[in-house]
């Protein structure tokens, strides 16, 4: 749902393609697609980025434009260099997003028609002929999940390596529970990074549905949240609680995605117990967004929980 691509240098040089006015078709549809649904890895820890920069006078007036919105949208992903010597031509970069490759795959390398003469990897794509890669066209803003943390952390992993914020919005989520004791495990990744990222759970002030709904007071949740609480101390996270008016939607919402849920973050230990996750369009996740934002709205209720 979040792909993560290296692109090599020359994706921004005119003089790379097979005719210097595709490059006018090419990079709006790429820029795009990475805005929208991607990452892009920052090769040689941030060295790629740096190398664009530094070469962008004799590359598309777009490159600028593109580098500043990948960064200002938190999709650039730095990633440690791999091969020995540092990348001096897109053919270097390219080698150096397939060596990064081995040990975190990307969905593939972006790659102009000059570099891609000289890679007869699958993975290596020409720009000019994106739209009919196979792993391109295997895209999708929906994927089918098994209900079960491991398979969470699968599909979330590079949300969880990359994203700022987390907003878990699920009306039932409650860490007494058997089918959500495991949420803590959920957000494991999440204690190895650095910067962590601010953490949000919004769920509903009430339990339940009809006449068995009850209505727990702020003591009762703080209780009910007290493992959590705990849990997150030891991972080194904080995060806050909000509880709302009721309502129906299961969302996970990041700076970087929004994300709606079939069955919300609850666990289930039937075999194959698939559920259906979409990936929101960039106005329905910012409007989700605001839906849930303190600022806009007063929850209920709320309280911080963890370091």
């Amino acid at each position: 749902m979040l792909e993560e691509y290296a692109i090599t240098p020359d994706v921004f040089d005119p003089s790379a393609y097979s005719n210097t006015a595709f490059i006018e078709m090419c990079l709006p549809h790429l820029k795009e697609s990475l805005l929208q649904d991607a990452l892009v890895r920052d090769l040689c820890a941030g060295g790629w980025s740096q190398f664009c920069l530094a070469n962008s006078s004799g590359m598309h007036r777009r490159c600028k434009e593109i580098l500043r919105k990948l960064s200002q949208n938190n999709r650039l992903r730095r990633f440690p260099q791999k091969l020995n010597q540092a990348p001096v031509s897109s053919a270097d970069w390219c080698a150096e997003g397939l060596a990064t490759s081995a040990s975190d795959p990307v969905a593939g390398v972006i790659a102009s028609h000059v570099t891609k003469q000289q890679f007869a990897q699958g993975e290596v794509a020409s720009i000019e002929k994106l739209t009919g890669t196979p792993w391109w066209q295997r895209r999708s803003s929906t994927v089918s999940v098994d209900r079960k943390t491991i398979d969470y952390q699968r599909v979330l992993h590079r949300v969880f390596s990359q994203s700022n914020s987390l907003m878990f919005i699920d009306p039932n989520l409650d860490p007494s529970q058997s089918n959500y004791l495991e949420f803590n495990m959920l957000l494991a990744p999440l204690e190895h990074r650095e910067l962590k990222p601010r953490i949000e759970v919004h769920r509903s002030f009430c339990k339940g549905d009809g006449k068995a709904r009850t209505f727990p007071t702020i003591g009762d949740w703080k209780t009910s949240f007290s493992s959590f609480d705990h849990a997150l101390k030891v991972q080194g996270l904080s995060a806050e609680v909000f509880f709302w008016d009721d309502f129906h939607i299961r969302l996970l919402i990041t700076d970087l995605i929004g994300i709606q849920l079939e069955s919300g973050f609850d666990v289930t230990k039937k075999r194959l117990d698939e559920t259906l996750w979409s990936r929101l369009g960039r106005a329905d996740k910012d409007d989700w967004q605001k839906k849930f934002d303190p600022a806009a709205r007063a929850p209920k209720w709320r309280f911080k929980i963890g370091v």
